[in-house]
Protein backbone atom coordinates (compact mmCIF):
# COMPACT_ATOMS: atom_id res chain seq x y z
CA UNK A 1 0.00 0.00 0.00
CA UNK A 2 1.43 3.21 -0.77
CA UNK A 3 0.36 6.26 1.07
CA UNK A 4 -2.67 8.56 -0.74
CA UNK A 5 -1.45 12.12 0.36
CA UNK A 6 -1.99 14.21 -3.04
CA UNK A 7 0.80 16.10 -4.41
CA UNK A 8 1.11 18.39 -7.68
CA UNK A 9 2.31 16.66 -10.60
CA UNK A 10 3.88 19.63 -12.25
CA UNK A 11 5.73 20.71 -9.41
CA UNK A 12 9.85 19.86 -10.57
CA UNK A 13 10.27 20.00 -6.54
CA UNK A 14 11.72 16.52 -5.96
CA UNK A 15 11.56 17.33 -2.13
CA UNK A 16 7.91 17.80 -2.26
CA UNK A 17 7.58 14.35 -3.76
CA UNK A 18 6.44 11.29 -0.94
CA UNK A 19 9.75 9.56 -0.44
CA UNK A 20 9.54 5.60 0.19
CA UNK A 21 10.53 5.17 3.84
CA UNK A 22 11.20 1.88 5.35
CA UNK A 23 11.60 1.40 9.02
CA UNK A 24 12.69 -1.48 10.41
CA UNK A 25 12.34 -1.99 14.47
CA UNK A 26 8.26 -1.34 16.36
CA UNK A 27 8.99 -0.60 19.23
CA UNK A 28 8.03 3.34 20.63
CA UNK A 29 10.97 4.86 18.67
CA UNK A 30 10.13 3.47 15.36
CA UNK A 31 6.72 3.92 15.56
CA UNK A 32 7.20 7.68 16.80
CA UNK A 33 9.08 8.38 13.58
CA UNK A 34 6.75 6.04 11.50
CA UNK A 35 4.06 8.07 12.18
CA UNK A 36 5.37 11.45 12.18
CA UNK A 37 6.66 10.67 8.22
CA UNK A 38 3.54 9.40 7.72
CA UNK A 39 2.26 12.53 8.76
CA UNK A 40 4.21 14.54 6.37
CA UNK A 41 2.94 12.38 3.43
CA UNK A 42 6.29 10.05 2.76
CA UNK A 43 5.50 6.05 1.93
CA UNK A 44 5.95 4.69 4.88
CA UNK A 45 6.76 0.35 5.74
CA UNK A 46 6.96 -0.86 9.43
CA UNK A 47 9.25 -4.37 9.21
CA UNK A 48 9.46 -5.98 12.70
CA UNK A 49 10.79 -9.04 13.66
CA UNK A 50 8.50 -9.67 16.62
CA UNK A 51 4.72 -11.27 15.88
CA UNK A 52 3.66 -7.92 17.25
CA UNK A 53 4.41 -4.04 17.14
CA UNK A 54 5.48 -2.24 20.31
CA UNK A 55 9.28 -3.88 21.14
CA UNK A 56 9.83 -3.54 24.82
CA UNK A 57 6.53 -2.17 25.82
CA UNK A 58 4.37 -5.21 23.56
CA UNK A 59 1.02 -6.14 25.08
CA UNK A 60 -1.04 -8.75 25.75
CA UNK A 61 -4.01 -10.14 27.59
CA UNK A 62 -4.57 -12.17 30.69
CA UNK A 63 -6.92 -15.32 30.05
CA UNK A 64 -10.08 -13.09 29.94
CA UNK A 65 -8.71 -10.46 27.83
CA UNK A 66 -7.77 -7.66 30.30
CA UNK A 67 -5.06 -5.67 28.42
CA UNK A 68 -1.31 -5.26 30.22
CA UNK A 69 1.97 -4.95 28.70
CA UNK A 70 4.64 -7.79 28.40
CA UNK A 71 7.28 -5.51 30.46
CA UNK A 72 6.32 -3.02 33.18
CA UNK A 73 6.08 0.89 32.28
CA UNK A 74 5.20 3.58 34.02
CA UNK A 75 6.17 7.40 33.26
CA UNK A 76 7.01 10.16 35.15
CA UNK A 77 5.31 13.56 35.61
CA UNK A 78 8.04 15.13 33.93
CA UNK A 79 8.28 12.79 30.42
CA UNK A 80 6.76 15.31 28.45
CA UNK A 81 7.09 13.90 25.37
CA UNK A 82 5.05 10.72 25.96
CA UNK A 83 2.40 13.24 27.29
CA UNK A 84 2.19 15.52 24.24
CA UNK A 85 2.09 12.83 21.86
CA UNK A 86 -0.51 10.97 23.96
CA UNK A 87 -2.49 14.34 23.55
CA UNK A 88 -1.66 14.55 19.66
CA UNK A 89 -3.12 10.83 19.67
CA UNK A 90 -6.22 11.85 21.79
CA UNK A 91 -5.18 9.29 25.04
CA UNK A 92 -4.33 11.76 27.20
CA UNK A 93 -6.89 11.57 29.48
CA UNK A 94 -6.23 7.71 29.24
CA UNK A 95 -3.63 8.43 31.30
CA UNK A 96 -3.45 9.31 35.62
CA UNK A 97 -0.68 9.41 37.87
CA UNK A 98 -0.85 7.91 40.99
CA UNK A 99 1.32 8.19 44.22
CA UNK A 100 3.92 5.37 44.50
CA UNK A 101 5.02 3.46 47.41
CA UNK A 102 8.28 1.56 48.04
CA UNK A 103 9.07 -1.09 50.34
CA UNK A 104 12.77 -2.67 50.74
CA UNK A 105 13.87 -6.38 51.41
CA UNK A 106 16.65 -6.85 53.62
CA UNK A 107 18.23 -10.12 55.22
CA UNK A 108 14.22 -11.55 55.53
CA UNK A 109 13.52 -7.80 56.76
CA UNK A 110 10.74 -5.61 55.50
CA UNK A 111 11.13 -1.58 55.23
CA UNK A 112 9.18 1.18 54.13
CA UNK A 113 11.49 3.26 51.82
CA UNK A 114 9.17 5.61 50.16
CA UNK A 115 9.40 8.80 52.09
CA UNK A 116 12.94 10.83 54.51
CA UNK A 117 11.15 9.44 57.81
CA UNK A 118 11.09 5.95 56.20
CA UNK A 119 14.88 5.66 55.68
CA UNK A 120 15.51 7.49 59.13
CA UNK A 121 14.08 3.56 60.22
CA UNK A 122 16.02 1.59 57.81
CA UNK A 123 17.51 -0.34 60.91
CA UNK A 124 20.23 -2.15 58.50
CA UNK A 125 21.90 1.23 58.71
CA UNK A 126 23.50 2.78 61.35
CA UNK A 127 21.95 6.07 62.15
CA UNK A 128 25.07 7.98 60.99
CA UNK A 129 24.94 5.92 57.56
CA UNK A 130 20.58 6.88 57.40
CA UNK A 131 21.81 10.78 58.16
CA UNK A 132 24.49 10.50 55.11
CA UNK A 133 22.35 8.40 52.93
CA UNK A 134 19.73 10.91 52.68
CA UNK A 135 22.15 13.61 52.77
CA UNK A 136 23.73 11.77 49.47
CA UNK A 137 20.19 12.14 47.87
CA UNK A 138 19.66 15.89 49.02
CA UNK A 139 23.29 16.30 46.99
CA UNK A 140 22.29 14.42 43.95
CA UNK A 141 18.91 15.96 44.09
CA UNK A 142 20.68 19.78 44.11
CA UNK A 143 23.73 18.82 41.67
CA UNK A 144 22.85 20.03 38.06
CA UNK A 145 25.76 19.63 36.25
CA UNK A 146 26.66 15.69 35.91
CA UNK A 147 29.42 15.37 33.24
CA UNK A 148 32.08 15.45 35.71
CA UNK A 149 29.70 12.29 36.83
CA UNK A 150 30.43 10.60 33.44
CA UNK A 151 34.30 10.01 34.44
CA UNK A 152 33.92 7.87 38.03
CA UNK A 153 31.52 4.99 38.26
CA UNK A 154 28.47 4.87 40.57
CA UNK A 155 30.21 2.36 43.05
CA UNK A 156 33.31 4.48 43.62
CA UNK A 157 31.58 7.45 44.13
CA UNK A 158 29.13 6.55 46.33
CA UNK A 159 31.44 4.51 48.39
CA UNK A 160 33.25 8.18 48.70
CA UNK A 161 30.86 10.17 49.53
CA UNK A 162 28.14 7.89 51.25
CA UNK A 163 30.55 5.30 52.85
CA UNK A 164 31.10 1.90 51.92
CA UNK A 165 28.68 0.23 54.53
CA UNK A 166 25.63 1.76 53.46
CA UNK A 167 26.66 1.53 49.86
CA UNK A 168 27.15 -2.06 49.77
CA UNK A 169 23.74 -2.24 51.78
CA UNK A 170 21.34 0.20 49.69
CA UNK A 171 23.21 0.37 46.50
CA UNK A 172 25.07 -2.41 45.46
CA UNK A 173 22.33 -4.87 45.53
CA UNK A 174 20.52 -2.64 43.14
CA UNK A 175 23.46 -1.63 40.65
CA UNK A 176 23.86 -5.57 40.25
CA UNK A 177 20.57 -6.37 40.15
CA UNK A 178 20.04 -3.78 37.33
CA UNK A 179 23.52 -4.35 35.13
CA UNK A 180 24.66 -7.96 36.68
CA UNK A 181 28.43 -8.62 36.00
CA UNK A 182 28.86 -4.99 34.65
CA UNK A 183 27.59 -3.68 38.11
CA UNK A 184 30.47 -1.76 39.20
CA UNK A 185 31.44 -0.49 35.92
CA UNK A 186 27.99 1.82 35.17
CA UNK A 187 28.57 5.51 35.27
CA UNK A 188 27.71 7.88 38.20
CA UNK A 189 26.02 9.98 35.76
CA UNK A 190 23.45 7.21 35.04
CA UNK A 191 22.81 6.83 38.54
CA UNK A 192 22.51 10.88 39.46
CA UNK A 193 19.94 10.86 36.21
CA UNK A 194 17.46 8.04 37.88
CA UNK A 195 17.32 9.82 41.05
CA UNK A 196 17.08 13.17 39.96
CA UNK A 197 13.91 11.98 37.89
CA UNK A 198 12.55 10.53 40.57
CA UNK A 199 12.67 13.70 42.57
CA UNK A 200 11.01 15.77 40.23
CA UNK A 201 8.06 13.63 39.70
CA UNK A 202 6.82 14.86 42.54
CA UNK A 203 3.66 17.27 43.66
CA UNK A 204 4.56 20.22 45.03
CA UNK A 205 4.06 19.46 49.02
CA UNK A 206 3.84 15.95 48.47
CA UNK A 207 6.55 13.60 49.65
CA UNK A 208 5.76 10.95 47.60
CA UNK A 209 6.62 10.35 43.60
CA UNK A 210 4.15 10.46 41.04
CA UNK A 211 3.88 7.62 38.28
CA UNK A 212 1.43 7.87 35.64
CA UNK A 213 -0.19 4.58 34.30
CA UNK A 214 -2.67 4.58 31.03
CA UNK A 215 -6.03 2.86 31.59
CA UNK A 216 -5.92 -0.04 29.33
CA UNK A 217 -2.10 -0.18 29.40
CA UNK A 218 0.30 1.22 27.03
CA UNK A 219 -0.41 -0.71 24.09
CA UNK A 220 -3.23 1.69 23.41
CA UNK A 221 -0.59 3.90 22.59
CA UNK A 222 0.61 1.42 19.97
CA UNK A 223 -3.01 0.74 18.85
CA UNK A 224 -3.65 4.46 17.95
CA UNK A 225 -0.42 4.61 15.88
CA UNK A 226 -1.45 1.46 14.04
CA UNK A 227 -4.77 3.27 12.96
CA UNK A 228 -3.03 6.36 12.12
CA UNK A 229 -0.39 4.77 10.20
CA UNK A 230 -2.88 2.57 8.61
CA UNK A 231 -5.35 5.34 7.79
CA UNK A 232 -1.88 6.82 5.91
CA UNK A 233 -1.70 4.05 3.95
CA UNK A 234 1.83 2.58 5.64
CA UNK A 235 2.24 -1.07 5.16
CA UNK A 236 2.90 -2.78 8.41
CA UNK A 237 4.79 -5.94 8.82
CA UNK A 238 5.43 -8.27 12.15
CA UNK A 239 6.93 -11.31 12.14
CA UNK A 240 8.88 -10.26 9.11
CA UNK A 241 13.31 -10.40 9.24
CA UNK A 242 15.54 -8.11 7.17
CA UNK A 243 18.60 -10.19 6.50
CA UNK A 244 20.52 -7.45 4.99
CA UNK A 245 21.15 -3.68 4.65
CA UNK A 246 22.79 -2.58 1.30
CA UNK A 247 22.34 -0.39 -1.95
CA UNK A 248 21.40 -0.97 -5.17
CA UNK A 249 22.30 2.18 -7.67
CA UNK A 250 23.32 4.43 -4.81
CA UNK A 251 20.14 3.97 -2.95
CA UNK A 252 19.82 2.29 0.76
CA UNK A 253 18.27 -1.08 0.12
CA UNK A 254 16.84 -4.07 2.22
CA UNK A 255 17.06 -7.73 1.57
CA UNK A 256 13.98 -9.74 3.06
CA UNK A 257 13.08 -13.16 2.42
CA UNK A 258 15.95 -13.56 -0.30
CA UNK A 259 14.26 -10.45 -2.20
CA UNK A 260 16.72 -6.91 -2.24
CA UNK A 261 13.84 -3.62 -2.33
CA UNK A 262 15.47 -0.25 -2.66
CA UNK A 263 14.29 2.88 -0.74
CA UNK A 264 14.88 6.53 -0.06
CA UNK A 265 15.72 6.66 3.19
CA UNK A 266 15.84 3.30 5.53
CA UNK A 267 15.92 3.78 10.00
CA UNK A 268 17.03 1.21 11.54
CA UNK A 269 15.36 1.33 14.97
CA UNK A 270 17.23 -1.98 16.54
CA UNK A 271 19.90 -2.35 18.80
CA UNK A 272 23.39 -1.29 17.55
CA UNK A 273 24.63 -4.72 17.70
CA UNK A 274 22.10 -5.90 15.41
CA UNK A 275 22.28 -3.07 13.06
CA UNK A 276 26.36 -3.78 12.78
CA UNK A 277 25.34 -7.77 11.81
CA UNK A 278 22.93 -6.80 9.42
CA UNK A 279 24.90 -4.34 7.72
CA UNK A 280 27.97 -6.17 8.23
CA UNK A 281 28.28 -6.55 3.86
CA UNK A 282 27.23 -2.99 2.86
CA UNK A 283 29.66 -1.66 0.74
CA UNK A 284 30.09 1.31 3.39
CA UNK A 285 30.31 -0.09 6.37
CA UNK A 286 33.74 0.17 7.87
CA UNK A 287 35.68 -1.88 10.61
CA UNK A 288 35.61 1.51 12.88
CA UNK A 289 31.99 1.83 12.76
CA UNK A 290 31.39 -1.73 13.04
CA UNK A 291 33.32 -2.22 16.06
CA UNK A 292 31.72 1.15 17.54
CA UNK A 293 28.26 -0.27 17.26
CA UNK A 294 29.39 -3.57 18.39
CA UNK A 295 30.99 -2.25 21.18
CA UNK A 296 28.01 -1.73 22.97
CA UNK A 297 27.20 -4.39 25.43
CA UNK A 298 23.41 -5.19 26.20
CA UNK A 299 21.62 -7.46 28.84
CA UNK A 300 18.59 -9.46 28.45
CA UNK A 301 15.50 -9.36 30.11
CA UNK A 302 13.32 -11.97 31.84
CA UNK A 303 9.95 -11.15 33.05
CA UNK A 304 6.83 -13.13 34.45
CA UNK A 305 3.35 -11.71 35.03
CA UNK A 306 1.25 -13.01 37.52
CA UNK A 307 -1.90 -12.65 39.15
CA UNK A 308 -3.42 -14.00 42.53
CA UNK A 309 -6.73 -14.29 44.20
CA UNK A 310 -5.50 -12.53 47.02
CA UNK A 311 -3.34 -9.55 47.61
CA UNK A 312 0.13 -10.49 48.74
CA UNK A 313 1.44 -6.32 49.14
CA UNK A 314 0.05 -3.08 49.45
CA UNK A 315 3.35 -1.35 47.89
CA UNK A 316 4.00 -0.70 44.22
CA UNK A 317 7.68 -0.65 43.94
CA UNK A 318 9.80 -3.56 45.93
CA UNK A 319 13.63 -2.40 46.25
CA UNK A 320 15.55 -6.27 46.85
CA UNK A 321 18.34 -5.84 48.71
CA UNK A 322 19.53 -9.49 49.64
CA UNK A 323 22.35 -9.93 46.50
CA UNK A 324 21.19 -13.39 46.47
CA UNK A 325 17.79 -12.98 45.99
CA UNK A 326 16.88 -14.89 42.18
CA UNK A 327 15.32 -11.32 40.59
CA UNK A 328 15.47 -7.69 40.60
CA UNK A 329 12.13 -6.79 40.25
CA UNK A 330 9.11 -7.00 42.02
CA UNK A 331 6.33 -4.79 41.78
CA UNK A 332 2.55 -4.68 42.10
CA UNK A 333 0.43 -2.88 39.66
CA UNK A 334 -2.77 -2.94 41.76
CA UNK A 335 -1.05 -1.22 44.15
CA UNK A 336 -0.21 1.62 41.88
CA UNK A 337 -3.97 2.36 40.26
CA UNK A 338 -5.77 0.53 42.20
CA UNK A 339 -8.30 -2.56 41.59
CA UNK A 340 -11.07 -0.67 40.51
CA UNK A 341 -8.96 0.05 37.50
CA UNK A 342 -7.68 -3.34 37.24
CA UNK A 343 -10.98 -5.09 37.52
CA UNK A 344 -10.59 -5.97 40.63
CA UNK A 345 -7.09 -8.27 39.83
CA UNK A 346 -4.26 -8.40 41.53
CA UNK A 347 -1.71 -8.03 39.02
CA UNK A 348 1.89 -8.36 40.14
CA UNK A 349 5.50 -8.52 37.84
CA UNK A 350 8.70 -10.20 38.46
CA UNK A 351 11.81 -9.85 36.33
CA UNK A 352 15.65 -9.70 36.04
CA UNK A 353 18.24 -8.64 33.85
CA UNK A 354 20.74 -10.93 32.85
CA UNK A 355 23.22 -11.39 30.53
CA UNK A 356 21.83 -12.55 26.72
CA UNK A 357 23.16 -15.87 27.35
CA UNK A 358 22.77 -16.61 30.93
CA UNK A 359 20.69 -20.12 31.23
CA UNK A 360 18.23 -17.81 32.86
CA UNK A 361 17.23 -17.05 29.39
CA UNK A 362 16.83 -20.02 27.98
CA UNK A 363 14.86 -22.09 31.41
CA UNK A 364 11.92 -23.91 30.67
CA UNK A 365 8.57 -21.88 31.82
CA UNK A 366 8.01 -24.15 34.58
CA UNK A 367 11.49 -24.31 35.75
CA UNK A 368 11.62 -20.38 35.98
CA UNK A 369 8.11 -20.61 37.71
CA UNK A 370 9.75 -22.96 40.44
CA UNK A 371 12.53 -20.76 41.08
CA UNK A 372 10.84 -17.23 41.50
CA UNK A 373 7.97 -18.68 43.24
CA UNK A 374 10.72 -20.20 45.77
CA UNK A 375 11.88 -16.44 45.95
CA UNK A 376 8.60 -14.88 46.19
CA UNK A 377 7.58 -17.18 49.40
CA UNK A 378 11.03 -16.17 51.52
CA UNK A 379 10.47 -12.24 50.31
CA UNK A 380 7.01 -12.18 50.82
CA UNK A 381 5.26 -14.38 53.92
CA UNK A 382 1.71 -13.55 52.19
CA UNK A 383 2.58 -15.04 48.99
CA UNK A 384 1.90 -18.41 48.28
CA UNK A 385 2.24 -20.04 45.12
CA UNK A 386 -1.42 -21.78 45.19
CA UNK A 387 -3.00 -18.07 45.41
CA UNK A 388 -1.66 -17.57 41.49
CA UNK A 389 -4.35 -17.81 38.90
CA UNK A 390 -2.47 -17.05 36.06
CA UNK A 391 0.81 -16.37 35.09
CA UNK A 392 2.46 -15.43 31.58
CA UNK A 393 6.52 -15.36 30.89
CA UNK A 394 8.23 -13.08 28.30
CA UNK A 395 12.02 -12.86 27.04
CA UNK A 396 13.71 -9.59 25.54
CA UNK A 397 16.85 -9.73 24.54
CA UNK A 398 19.17 -6.71 24.35
CA UNK A 399 16.72 -4.68 26.87
CA UNK A 400 19.11 -2.43 28.54
CA UNK A 401 22.08 -1.18 27.72
CA UNK A 402 25.56 -0.64 29.75
CA UNK A 403 26.43 2.66 30.33
CA UNK A 404 30.20 2.59 31.63
CA UNK A 405 32.43 5.55 32.09
CA UNK A 406 33.74 5.43 28.71
CA UNK A 407 30.13 5.04 26.91
CA UNK A 408 29.81 8.86 25.94
CA UNK A 409 32.46 8.85 23.98
CA UNK A 410 30.80 5.89 22.10
CA UNK A 411 27.40 6.66 21.19
CA UNK A 412 26.79 6.06 17.67
CA UNK A 413 24.91 9.58 15.86
CA UNK A 414 21.75 9.01 13.97
CA UNK A 415 22.62 9.83 10.45
CA UNK A 416 25.04 6.62 9.79
CA UNK A 417 28.21 6.51 7.73
CA UNK A 418 26.08 4.17 5.20
CA UNK A 419 24.20 6.65 2.85
CA UNK A 420 20.90 6.88 3.47
CA UNK A 421 20.37 4.67 6.73
CA UNK A 422 19.51 5.86 9.81
CA UNK A 423 20.15 4.29 13.52
CA UNK A 424 17.88 5.37 16.58
CA UNK A 425 17.49 3.03 19.73
CA UNK A 426 17.81 3.70 23.34
CA UNK A 427 21.73 3.04 23.36
CA UNK A 428 22.00 6.75 22.55
CA UNK A 429 19.73 7.99 25.60
CA UNK A 430 22.45 9.62 27.51
CA UNK A 431 22.87 9.68 31.01
CA UNK A 432 18.90 9.37 31.26
CA UNK A 433 17.79 5.37 31.37
CA UNK A 434 15.93 4.19 28.51
CA UNK A 435 12.40 4.59 28.43
CA UNK A 436 9.09 5.12 26.51
CA UNK A 437 9.36 9.17 26.89
CA UNK A 438 13.12 8.90 25.54
CA UNK A 439 12.13 6.49 22.59
CA UNK A 440 9.01 8.81 21.45
CA UNK A 441 11.62 11.79 21.84
CA UNK A 442 14.50 10.27 19.63
CA UNK A 443 11.35 9.09 17.09
CA UNK A 444 10.45 12.35 16.58
CA UNK A 445 14.21 13.71 16.37
CA UNK A 446 15.56 11.15 13.77
CA UNK A 447 12.00 11.58 11.52
CA UNK A 448 13.38 15.45 11.81
CA UNK A 449 16.49 14.44 10.24
CA UNK A 450 15.81 12.84 7.99
CA UNK A 451 12.92 14.64 6.57
CA UNK A 452 16.08 17.52 6.56
CA UNK A 453 18.24 15.35 4.95
CA UNK A 454 15.68 14.11 2.26
CA UNK A 455 15.13 18.33 1.66
CA UNK A 456 19.01 18.96 0.95
CA UNK A 457 19.93 15.75 -0.80
CA UNK A 458 16.73 16.66 -3.28
CA UNK A 459 17.74 20.14 -3.53
CA UNK A 460 21.43 19.25 -4.84
CA UNK A 461 19.86 16.85 -7.27
CA UNK A 462 17.92 20.05 -8.52
CA UNK A 463 21.11 22.06 -8.72
CA UNK A 464 22.84 19.63 -10.06
CA UNK A 465 20.41 18.75 -13.18
CA UNK A 466 19.78 22.77 -13.81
Amino acid sequence: MTITTPHSTTSIDDAQLPKRIAIVGGGFTGLTAAYTLAKAGHEIEVIEAAPQLGGLVAGFSLDDGFPLEQAYHFLYTTDHYMTDMAEELGIRDALAFHPSSIRAFYKGDTFGFTTPMDLLRFTPLSLVDRIRTGLTGLRLQMLKNWKPLTTVTAYDWLCRVNGKRATDIVWKPLLQGKFDVYWDKVTMAWLWTRIHVRQTSKIKGELTERLGYFEGGFRIMVDRWVEELTAAGATLRTGTSVSAFTEVDGRPALTINGVTRQFDAVLGAIPSNVFARVAAEHPAMTLEYSEQLSSIDYLGAKLMVITTTEPVTDAYWHQIHDLDAPFLVFLSLDSLIGTERTGGRYIYYIGDYVQNDDPVMTLSDDELRERWYTGLEKLIPAFRRELVDESHIFTFRNAQHIVDVTYGERIPEFETPLPGFYLANFSQVFPEDRGTNYAVRDGLRVAALIEESIRVNSSRRMAGAV
